[in-house]
């Protein structure tokens, strides 16, 4: 099938720039390689990419994490190109080059000057027709992959926020969308050599790719060339036909906690599984994500950093994918300020999207930012191949392209009101508290499932203790919360009083308020566990009954410490 776009004269001004259609050529060979070329002579730069239709979510269980390595492998070298030279040979041409993996496809581009764009085909042709997939370029690889999961997420400060492997796996319990792209290192040792020749012969088929050209090109010459170098490839397994997997709403809240060894400052974070990336809502979602944390005068920004200043920083992002979206917002908790209060305030920010429309200037700015956006991306060619490539295998529409803008444009403020209202409930989301420290090795855990002796109704808990002047919950104490959480969860109508004290080092006004912050950090890591809210009253004692009179005699700090407690009583059986 041939399919042309030739754009008229249709054109628009954008805030920061005056923007054309973008025109293409798409058309299929017949061994099922779909080509789309863009022609853009203003620059003499040319980019070849190849994007094949698998992702992380093709991967087969126990064999996580093929996709992304094979993002790395196949630029180990072919029959033509000698291993190790894939790079050099990019560089000594004047070129450059890169590839990424998501969910749902891998992508693989090099860019050129014009001069050189039989470079470019060819050694993409290349990489389709015979790499060599070897068990040296495997080993090599494996290890490159270890490095790049150990800076990216293992070694990186909130690594598995920024790539959702903390994230994701909480929200998605059918769909293979909860399983990392990076995927399992085990998975990767453990597979034969056998196994990546047999994924590459599945996937890496004319009939699986999108091939796109774009910049300083002839198209006609162009064509010619593309029937040379990728005509005559072979297909050796049909297209990745892929199976529909429907994911379970969630319908009642879901809590959890991560650990992260390389922070210090905690993080409170909601995630909601959202439509895919066609449904006109994932890009009202993008609206709302702005309003919240685009800019210097984003609302979150504003309030929770700003004025309040209960957070050093606030996040919220969009993504859209092939098959469900994921909208997730956060803060990172500054001072004494808990989780729980975090929380609180990104609430009562949620309700005012749902019940108040946003203002006439909140939504031109809006507008204008999504407008910059798109002329930035299609400013270069590099951009273009790329957004050309997504909108053909992922979206089914090529001409998103040229219409992705006027859906954005047709947002109303109606709409972003009722998309809030419609996915971001608080029983449809993940709330995950991601902590400093260490998760509990299995013996800490298998200590906290000990019963707890309850004497008069009061919880003989002695470790529930925080440092001078603080209000974060300490590893210690995390780990006897974690006795209460499990006699919670077999006692499914209990509920219990939780009271905070301080020593007697502050003010009566500053030791109430800080003992309230505790008693509130206490409950929030309860509800964190599971545990729900209704079930924990936390009231916050001041400097009342302390263990040792401070203010008659003088204290050690172990003396001190000991006023700096929290008791438990039960209320209700």
């Amino acid at each position: 099938m041939k399919k042309i776009v030739l754009s008229l004269a249709a054109a628009f001004m954008a805030v920061s720039g005056f923007a054309q259609e973008v025109e293409y050529v798409e058309y299929d060979l017949p061994n099922g390689l779909h080509v789309i070329l863009h022609q853009e002579n203003s620059a003499p730069v040319v980019t070849t990419g190849v994007m094949y239709q698998v992702g992380a979510k093709d991967e087969d269980p126990g064999r996580t994490g093929f996709a992304h390595f094979f993002e790395h492998l196949l630029f180990e070298g072919t029959e033509n190109i000698e291993r190790g030279k894939w790079f050099d040979i990019v560089s000594a041409n004047g070129g450059s080059n890169n590839a990424n993996t998501t969910q749902d496809r891998t992508y693989y581009y090099e860019t050129f000057p014009s001069n050189n764009l039989e470079m470019g085909l060819w050694m993409e042709s290349e990489r389709m027709l015979h790499p060599k997939i070897e068990q040296i370029g495997v080993d090599t690889q494996n290890e490159v992959v270890k490095e790049e999961k150990r800076q990216r997420i293992d070694n990186a400060p909130y690594g598995a926020i920024l790539y959702r492997t903390g994230i994701d796996k909480h929200l998605f319990k059918t769909h293979p969308y909860g399983q990392s792209v990076i995927g399992s290192m085990e998975d990767l040792n453990a597979a034969k050599l056998s196994e990546f020749q047999d994924f590459n012969d599945k996937y890496y088929n004319p009939n699986n790719a999108t091939l796109v050209v774009a910049g300083d090109i002839n198209i006609d010459q162009t064509k010619k060339m593309i029937e040379d170098y990728f005509g005559p490839i072979p297909n050796k397994a049909p297209r990745n036909v892929r199976k529909t997997i429907v994911e379970a709403p969630i319908t009642e809240t879901r809590y959890a906690t991560e650990y992260d060894a390389n922070i210090q400052i905690p993080v409170k974070i909601f995630s909601y599984i959202t439509p895919k990336s066609i449904d006109r809502d994932a890009y009202v979602l993008d609206y709302i994500s702005s309003v919240l944390t685009g800019g210097a005068s984003s609302r979150m920004q504003k309030r929770m950093v700003e004025e309040e200043q209960i957070a050093l920083q606030v996040l919220a992002f969009a993504q859209s994918n092939q098959d469900y979206g994921t909208y997730t917002m956060g803060a990172l908790s500054k001072g004494d300020v808990s989780l729980d209060q975090l929380a609180k305030v990104m609430d009562e920010e949620i309700v005012k999207l749902q019940t108040e429309l946003i203002s006439e200037r909140e939504y031109q700015k809006l507008q204008n930012q999504f407008e910059t956006r798109f002329v930035s991306s299609n400013s270069r060619v590099e951009g273009i191949a790329a957004s050309l490539a997504t909108y053909n295998m992922l979206k089914g529409d090529t001409g998103l392209i040229n219409k992705e803008l006027d859906i954005y444009r047709s947002i109303t403020r109606e709409d972003i009101k009722r998309v809030a209202n419609k996915y971001l409930k608080p029983n449809q989301r993940l709330e995950l508290d991601y902590l400093a420290g260490s998760a509990p090795t299995e013996e800490e855990m298998a200590a906290a499932t000990d019963e707890v002796k309850v004497v008069d109704n009061k919880l003989q808990i002695n470790k529930i203790y925080f440092d001078n002047d603080k209000a974060a919950i300490t590893e210690s104490a995390a780990k006897e919360l974690d006795r209460i959480v499990n006699m919670m969860m077999k006692n499914s109508t209990m509920e219990i009083l939780a009271e905070t004290y301080t020593d007697t080092r502050g003010s009566d006004s500053y030791n109430k308020t800080l003992s309230q912050k505790r008693a509130d950090a206490v409950k929030g890591y309860l509800i964190s566990k599971g545990v729900t809210a209704n079930r924990v009253k936390a009231v916050g004692r001041g400097e009342e009954n302390p263990v040792v009179d401070c203010e008659s005699k003088t204290c050690s700090d172990e003396e001190y410490k000991q006023s700096r407690r929290t008791e438990f009583t039960i209320t209700k059986k």
